[in-house]
C-alpha cells in the first residue's frame, strides 16, 4: 500500500512536472502567437505601404505617359519645326546663290567697266604719246625744213618757194600737220573719264521725274483749286442774293412796323476797280424826305440799327443773343415796340438783354439782378415773371 502510495506520489510529481512543462510551453506557444501576430500585423503594414507605394507608382506611371506624350508633341512640333527651317534654309540657300550670282555679276560687270577705263586710259595715253611724237617730229621737220631753207639758200641760193615747186608729190606737210590736230581734238574730245557718270544721270533722271510728277499734281490742284473756287464763287453769289433779298424785305418790315411808316431798304454799291461791292442804307421816316443816317436823330438811327440787326436774325437766327441796353436812347413807345419784335425774336432764338427799362423788364419772362441787403454784401437774385406757358405765341414779323 505504501508502494502503491510511493508510485501514486511519484506519478502525481510527474504529472505535476508535465503540466508545468506544459505550461511553459503553453506560455512559449502564446508568446510566439503574439509574435506572430505582431509580425502579421508588421506585414500588413507592409503590404499596405507597398500598395500605397503602387498607387503612387501608377499615378507617376500616368504622369510619365502624359509627359511622354507632351514630349511626343513636342517632338513632333520640332520636327516639323526643324523641317520648315530646313525649307526655308533652302529658300534661304537659293536666296544666297542668286545673291552671289548677281553680285558676281556686278563684279563682272564692275571688272569690265574698270577694263574699259584702263583701256580708255591707255587709249588716250597712246594717242597723246602719238600726238606728242607728231609734235616732235613736226618740230624735227620745221627745224629740218629750216635748215634746209637756210642751206638752200645759203649754199644754192635758191629761194625757198621755188624750191618747195619741186617738191616730189609723195610728201605732203598739210596732211601730216592735220593728222597731228586731228588727234590733238580726239584727245581733247575724249575728256577724262568719269566712272560715275552712268549713276549720276540715272539719279538726276529720278529727280527729275519725281519733281515732273509733282508738277503735273500741283498743276491737277491748282486747277481743281480754281474750278472749285468759280464753282464757290457761283454758290456765294447765289446765296448773298437770296440772303440780300431776304434781309432786304425783312428791313423794310421791320422798319415800317417800328417806325409806323416810311420807307427803307437796302442796296448794293458797285465796287470800285473790281473791289467788292458795298451796301447802302436808304431810311426815309415818315413825314421826312430820304436823308443819310447822318441826318437822322439819335433814337431813330437806334431804330434803323435794330431794325437791319433784327431782320438779319430772322433771316439766320442765332441759338442766344445778348444786347446791351440798345433801347437806352428810346422813349417808352418806341421801347415797347422793340420788346414785341424781341418776343418774336425768342421764339428761335434766346435774348438776354442788360437793361434798366421798365417796359423792356415787363417784355421779360426771367429777371436776374444784383442786390445789396446789406452795405458791401451783393446777392444774385432772379424772378420769373410768367411760366413759359401762359405768354400766348409771338407773332411772325411782317
Amino acid at each position: 500500500m505504501a508502494a502503491e502510495v510511493r508510485g501514486q506520489a511519484g506519478t502525481r510529481r510527474d504529472a505535476a512536472a508535465r503540466v508545468t512543462e506544459l505550461r511553459i510551453a503553453l506560455t512559449q506557444l502564446g508568446g510566439q502567437v503574439d509574435a506572430g501576430k505582431a509580425r502579421i500585423a508588421e506585414v500588413e503594414r507592409g503590404l499596405a505601404q507597398v500598395a500605397g507605394r503602387c498607387d503612387e507608382l501608377a499615378g507617376e506611371g500616368r504622369d510619365l505617359a502624359a509627359e511622354a506624350g507632351r514630349l511626343d508633341a513636342e517632338r513632333a512640333a520640332a520636327r516639323a519645326r526643324c523641317e520648315g527651317l530646313d525649307a526655308e534654309s533652302t529658300l534661304l540657300a537659293a536666296s544666297q546663290a542668286a545673291l552671289d550670282d548677281e553680285r558676281a555679276t556686278l563684279a563682272a560687270r564692275r571688272t569690265e567697266a574698270e577694263a574699259g577705263h584702263r583701256d580708255g586710259l591707255g587709249r588716250a595715253a597712246a594717242l597723246a604719246d602719238e600726238a606728242h611724237k607728231a609734235e616732235v617730229k613736226q618740230a624735227q621737220v620745221e627745224a629740218e625744213l629750216g635748215g634746209a631753207r637756210r642751206r638752200l639758200e645759203e649754199e644754192f641760193g635758191i629761194p625757198f618757194e621755188r624750191a618747195a615747186g619741186a617738191v616730189p608729190d609723195s610728201v605732203n606737210r598739210d596732211e601730216t600737220l592735220g593728222r597731228i590736230e586731228a588727234l590733238r581734238g580726239l584727245i581733247a574730245a575724249m575728256g577724262p573719264v568719269n566712272l560715275l557718270a552712268i549713276e549720276e544721270h540715272r539719279q538726276v533722271a529720278e529727280r527729275a521725274q519725281t519733281l515732273r510728277t509733282q508738277l503735273e499734281d500741283v498743276q491737277g490742284t491748282i486747277a481743281a483749286l480754281r474750278t472749285l473756287i468759280v464753282q464757290l464763287e457761283d454758290v456765294i453769289r447765289i446765296q448773298f442774293d437770296q440772303t440780300f433779298k431776304a434781309v432786304h424785305d425783312e428791313f423794310s418790315a421791320l422798319f415800317v412796323r417800328l417806325f409806323s411808316g416810311g420807307r427803307a431798304g437796302l442796296e448794293l454799291v458797285p465796287g470800285v476797280d473790281g473791289a467788292e461791292p458795298g451796301i447802302d442804307i436808304i431810311a426815309r421816316p415818315p413825314g421826312k424826305k430820304l436823308r443819310s443816317l447822318g441826318a437822322l436823330s439819335g433814337g431813330e438811327r437806334v431804330m434803323v440799327a435794330m431794325a437791319l440787326v433784327f431782320a438779319m436774325l430772322k433771316v439766320r437766327p442765332s441759338p442766344f443773343c445778348v444786347f446791351d441796353e440798345i433801347e437806352a436812347a428810346l422813349d417808352e413807345a418806341n421801347t415797347r415796340k422793340v420788346s414785341e419784335v424781341l418776343r418774336e425774336l425768342a421764339v428761335r432764338s434766346q435774348i438776354i438783354m442788360i437793361t434798366h427799362n421798365k417796359a423792356t423788364m415787363e417784355a421779360s419772362d426771367v429777371l436776374y439782378g444784383v442786390t445789396m441787403e446789406e452795405p458791401g454784401v451783393s446777392h444774385m437774385i432772379s424772378v420769373r415773371l410768367v411760366a413759359p406757358d401762359e405768354r400766348a405765341e409771338p407773332q411772325p414779323v411782317g
